[in-house]
């Protein structure tokens, strides 16, 4: 993903009701958040009027990304 389209990403809502961003997600995750419950308790990500039917597979998508992003950089990091 280029560098451009991470910004955007950062800025971009993901979960409407709570207008929630996918930086704020990506913070969350990276303070240990990692999956869609502890996602709920800690930022209140799909809590709102849609109770997680429109954010829940956008969101679920981003720590399945993350997590094999994590898992690259640390193969990486072992190898050097």
């Amino acid at each position: 993903m280029t560098s451009q389209r991470k910004l955007i990403n950062n800025f971009k809502k993901v979960c409407i009701c709570r207008s929630i961003t996918g930086g704020t997600i990506m913070a969350a995750m990276s303070e240990g958040a990692l999956s869609f419950e502890a996602l709920r308790r800690k930022i209140r990500v799909g809590t709102g009027n849609c109770k997680a039917k429109r954010c829940r597979p956008k969101i679920e998508a981003m720590i399945l990304e993350f997590k094999k992003n994590q898992k690259t950089s640390v193969k990486t990091s072992a190898v050097h």
